[in-house]
């Protein structure tokens, strides 16, 4: 997949909203052998990456007349709005390696020794040394006959051989814990008993009558 890219001259909050008015998303390309450059992408481009590839994907970029391979860094977006804020790109040569994230997706939680027992992540993700064109976007942990109190570290996970875990190999990345018990309803129509009002010149406990 390609896309095409123009170099931008403005930088700060202003120009990124004059930008956005325009329907363009504001960005950076990052590269190891030149100096930052800041670009502008079409929203639907942008939305396209993000639909189709999103983070960590690799594609081609075309900017000045010249093709680079890019790797998707980070896509800002409003939690609340449809609205694209920026996107982060780093420019890679064949098989470079980056230090870069895989997302943690627990698998085969219906096979674990115990069948209350609920598997959940402590870390959304792990950081890995690897090549962006062929990286996974995820790692999968197998959680089948784990039972409640056992736990998955990121020296656990199987990577390929080709990929370096940064990670410290100890940290928990995935733990098999009982489930939370729901706290008892307060039925709304219980009686409730009527405060005690202390009489506070005379230090006295007397009957709230005004009900």
């Amino acid at each position: 997949m390609k896309f095409t890219a123009q170099k931008r001259d403005g930088a700060g909050t202003s120009a990124a909203k004059q930008l956005r008015k325009e329907d363009l998303v504001p960005g950076v390309v990052y590269a190891s052998d030149m100096e930052p450059t800041n670009i502008s992408l079409s929203v639907s481009d942008v939305e396209q990456i993000r639909r189709e590839l999103g983070l960590n994907s690799v594609f081609d970029l075309e900017l000045d007349g010249k093709t680079h391979t890019v790797y998707v860094r980070e896509i800002s977006q409003s939690a609340l709005k449809p609205t694209i804020y920026n996107i982060s790109l780093q420019a890679i040569k064949k098989g470079q390696k980056l230090e870069m994230p895989l997302s943690i997706v627990i698998v085969n939680e219906d096979a674990l020794a115990d069948q209350e027992g609920v598997a959940s992540t402590t870390t959304l993700e792990i950081n890995v040394v690897a090549d962006p064109a062929t990286a996974p976007d995820s790692v999968e942990v197998d959680v089948t006959g784990l039972a409640i109190g056992d736990s998955v570290t990121a020296g656990d996970l199987k990577l390929a051989s080709d990929i370096e875990l940064v990670t410290d190999a100890e940290e928990v990345v995935v733990a098999i814990s009982a489930p939370v018990e729901e706290p008892e309803a307060v039925d709304p129509d219980a009686e409730v008993a009527e405060p005690e009002v202390i009489d506070e010149k005379e230090g006295e406990i007397v009957e709230d009558t005004e009900n």
